[in-house]
Formats: structure tokens, C-alpha cells, sequence
């Protein structure tokens, strides 16, 4: 699937942009919820010094503003706002816009540039008295008209003093929020072309995050239909940091388990068949001898007799020992734990294996475990279970001449039981797969077993929630588990 198809790369893709637009937008329009009160403000701390100073040069001026005042003219206002000046009375001296550089006095403006009683009265009536007061003002406000003003207003001292009883007008700059917003247009488009510049600016770096992140996870949908597929030999990249990283390590280890897995149940499908086909060969072949009458002496039927009973036998527990360690693994093997004494069926296993060890000419031990009298917790059936098999797979692998040797010790917690045989030496390479179905050591010899005895002693042992494990170097074998000890009776 190319780049262009994926879905999930136009997904992310679209993803990330939405965000960087998203993130765009909010800060754009909390801006414009903002900007104006804060331009307001601004523009307000702007022309209060100024409205001091001219404050300041009107106490100065004993006949008022006169025409040629030298304060500078923008746009037909001085310094970009309105100005009103009032006498101490509360009487108009002065009110700009005018039409060019320069001041004049109010009786001289032509009435348009005056601003109506309802305006000034609206905008500048209310905190006219306050400021003849003595405190300067800051305000927003609307007309009668609905505009909507920035009023910046500072008493005028008399000349020569500073005490605020001694009150001779008011200074006024107006200015229509309107003027302040289109000042602020410049900004407001600077900021949009901003945003939509990063917007673009953001396709190159989501197309290639998003590029990087697509590309592992489509190795890893590859693989899974490899996987599906019967092929393991493929795996996912790895190399990449962090969660998609972990994920094609998983991908790939999860290959790798797939692919031992298999290759177990290959070994498996085709172990049984060879188990159950040496029985039923036997039993078919000595059959048709029969049937054909080829065995003619009565001692002869009675040999075939018995050996077709002999291998129904031996199918018989390959049979049941499938079925026994199919449901070990099930989990639906009984595995009710009681407490029990270990001792008792220690030395039961070793009266059964002692003789049958001699017969062999293998010399059979049991250890002193004078603590192995403390009470377990376990399965006493399925604990001797895995003696029986632990011991015979000992006798089957012990030369004449050596020894088995059955111990157990014991801590507060756990005794931890040992089946040791001399003789043979496991290979290193052999022990990881000791416990695996129908694995043998000697792939040259099926005689005496078929491999399934060690895999059932580890899922019981497993079932109990217990450990095994195997030790094998210099010609001894030592098969040890643990089982738990019993826990101590709660005092009445």
C-alpha cells in the first residue's frame, strides 16, 4: 500500500494539522478577545504623561490655549486623540478634532468638529467632576450615539503649586476604540498571515513524523500476515526509540515464539505418529501372521499372543499419557493440595524402587531428612506422581554398578526434593529441552519410553505452582522440586 493510500498516514497527517490550525485559531481569537482591552490600556498609560504635561503648559497660559500652541498635530489631532480642556466651572475652553495643524478656541470650531451635549455629557460628564476633584481617570466608555471611547482625563493644578485644593480645570483625550482597532489591523493581519505561514511551514514536519511513525507500523502489519501466512522468517523494525520501538521488539520476539512454537507442534504431530505407529505395526504385523496362519506351533500363537497384548499395553499409556499431560496443561487436572507427611511416601517410592534398582545392579539410597517430617501443603498423589517418574527415568538411565540416591531438605518455607542418579551426563545443549515432549537425549534409541514422562512431571510440578529443574555435570544427573510447607496452625 503506498504512502498516499494508508490511511492511517492521511489520518495522523490530518491529525496534526488540525492542531497546528486548531492551536492557530484559539490563540488567534483569544488575541482578538484580548488585544483590544490590552491596546486600550496601552494606548491609556500613552496619553496620561502626555495629559499631564499638557495640564501643566494650560496652568501655565493665563488667558487659556490660544491658537499656535506648539504641541504637535496627527492626522488633524494632536497626538492621535481628541483633546477637551475645562475650566475649573466645568465650562468648555477647548475641543479638538480640527481640520489642520494648530489649536483654536472652542467659539471658533465649526460645529461639526464639537461634540454634542448628549456626547460630552455622556463621555466625559461623568468623570468630569472626579477629576476636578483631584483624581485622575481611565476609562471606556459609550456615547449617547453608541460609539465607544477610551476617556483619559487629569486635573490641572493652578500655576506655580501643586496642592490639590487649588483645582483650576481639566484635561481630556478622547479616542474611539474604532481608531484604536484599525490601528490595530496591521497587527491583527501580521498575526493571521503568521499563523497561516506556520500552517504551511508544519506540512514538511507532519509529513515526516507521521511518515516515520506509518512505516514500522506497516513492517509490523506485514509481518503479522507473514505470520499468518506460515512464514516466521520475517521481522519488524526495532531499531525505532520508545513505544514503537518496544512494539516491534514484541512484534518480532512474538516471530520468533511463533516460530519455535510451530516447529513444536511439527516435532510433536510427528513424534505421536511415530509413537503410535511402532505399536500398531507390531500389533498388525503379528495379526496377519496369525490370521494367515504362518504361526503354526501353539508356543508360537502364544508369543504373538503376547506381544500384541504387550504393545496394546504400551499403546494404551501413550494414549493416556497424551491424554494426561493434555489436561495438565489444560489446567483441568485435579491439583487439590492438603497438608501430608512427605516422609511417608518418600520411603514408600524407595521400598518400590530399592528392589527393582538391585535387580539391575544399581545400588538405590535414601537420604536421613529428619526435617522431611514437617507436613507439606501439595498434592500427595501428584507428588509421588512425579517420584515414580523421576525414579524410573533414574533406574532407566543408571549403569550397573552405579547409584540413585533420593534426599529431601528442608527450610521453613519449602522442601526441596532430589532424584540423583550416576552414570550419564546431559548435555549442555539437551538440558533447556529435558522437560519438552517425546524429547529424548539418545535420538538414536526409543526404547524404554517415549519422552513423555519428564514433560507430565513438569506440569504437575507447574500446577502446583512449585519449580523443577535439572542439574547434570561429571557423570550425575539431579533432578530437584520444591514443595511447599505447610502452614502453621492458627493458635485457638
Amino acid at each position: 500500500m503506498s504512502m498516499k493510500k494508508s490511511v492511517l498516514f492521511r489520518q495522523i497527517v490530518l491529525l496534526l494539522l488540525s492542531a497546528v490550525l486548531l492551536s492557530g485559531g484559539l490563540t488567534f481569537a483569544i488575541y482578538l478577545l484580548v488585544a483590544r482591552l490590552i491596546h486600550a490600556d496601552m494606548r491609556a498609560k500613552e496619553l496620561l504623561p502626555i495629559a499631564h504635561t499638557v495640564a501643566e503648559m494650560t496652568a501655565n497660559t493665563q488667558d487659556g490655549p490660544t491658537a499656535g500652541w506648539p504641541f504637535p498635530a496627527r492626522e488633524n489631532k494632536p497626538f492621535g486623540a481628541d483633546l477637551h480642556i475645562f475650566d475649573r466651572n466645568g465650562q468648555s475652553l477647548m475641543d479638538t478634532p480640527i481640520q489642520h495643524d494648530g489649536f483654536y478656541p472652542n467659539d471658533d470650531l465649526p460645529d461639526r468638529f464639537i461634540l454634542s451635549d448628549a456626547d460630552t455629557l455622556t463621555i466625559i460628564g461623568g468623570d468630569l467632576d472626579t477629576v476636578l476633584a483631584g483624581q485622575s481617570v481611565t476609562e471606556i466608555k459609550t456615547s449617547a450615539a453608541g460609539d465607544t471611547y477610551l476617556v483619559v482625563g487629569v486635573p490641572v493644578y493652578a500655576a506655580g503649586t501643586s496642592d490639590d485644593t487649588v483645582i483650576s480645570g481639566a484635561v481630556f483625550f478622547t479616542q474611539t476604540m474604532q481608531e484604536l482597532d484599525s490601528s490595530q489591523s496591521g497587527l491583527n493581519l501580521t498575526l493571521l498571515i503568521s499563523t497561516a505561514v506556520a500552517f504551511l511551514l508544519m506540512l514538511i514536519p507532519a509529513f515526516l513524523a507521521t511518515r516515520r511513525l506509518v512505516i514500522p507500523i506497516r513492517q509490523m502489519s506485514t509481518v503479522a500476515r507473514a505470520m499468518a501466512t506460515g512464514d516466521f522468517t520475517v521481522r519488524a523494525d526495532s531499531d525505532q526509540k520508545g513505544e514503537i520501538g518496544e512494539l516491534g521488539q514484541a512484534m518480532n520476539h512474538f516471530a520468533t515464539a511463533s516460530a519455535r512454537l510451530e516447529q513444536t507442534r511439527r516435532d510433536y504431530v510427528a513424534n505421536v505418529s511415530h509413537e503410535l505407529r511402532t505399536p500398531i505395526a507390531s500389533i498388525r504385523a503379528m495379526g496377519e501372521t496369525l490370521q494367515d496362519g504362518m504361526a503354526k506351533s501353539e508356543d508360537k500363537k502364544n508369543l504373538f499372543y503376547h506381544n500384541i497384548v504387550r504393545e496394546s499395553l504400551r499403546l494404551s499409556r501413550l494414549v493416556d499419557d497424551l491424554l494426561e499431560l493434555s489436561r495438565l496443561q489444560a489446567g483441568t487436572a485435579a491439583m487439590q493440595k492438603v497438608c501430608f507427611d512427605l516422609q511417608e511416601i518418600l520411603q514408600n517410592v524407595a521400598d518400590t524402587y530399592g528392589y527393582a534398582a538391585e535387580d539391575d545392579g544399581v545400588t538405590f539410597l535414601l537420604s536421613d531428612c529428619p526435617r522431611a517430617t514437617l507436613p507439606v501443603y501439595s498434592n500427595p498423589d501428584r507428588i509421588e506422581q512425579v517420584l515414580v517418574i523421576l525414579l524410573d527415568n533414574a533406574v532407566k538411565h543408571t549403569p550397573q554398578g552405579g547409584t540413585i540416591t533420593l534426599s529431601a531438605q528442608a527450610t521453613d518455607r519449602q522442601v526441596m526434593v532430589s532424584v540423583i542418579n550416576s552414570g550419564v551426563t546431559i548435555p549442555p545443549d539437551d538440558l533447556p529441552f529435558i522437560f519438552e515432549r517425546f524429547y529424548k537425549i539418545d535420538k538414536a534409541h526409543s526404547e524404554g519410553g517415549n519422552g513423555l514422562g519428564l514433560s507430565i512431571a513438569h506440569e504437575i510440578i507447574r500446577g502446583l505452582d512449585e519449580n523443577i529443574r535439572v542439574e547434570s555435570a561429571n557423570g550425575i544427573t539431579r533432578f530437584i522440586f520444591s514443595i511447599s510447607a505447610a502452614p502453621p496452625k492458627t493458635a485457638p
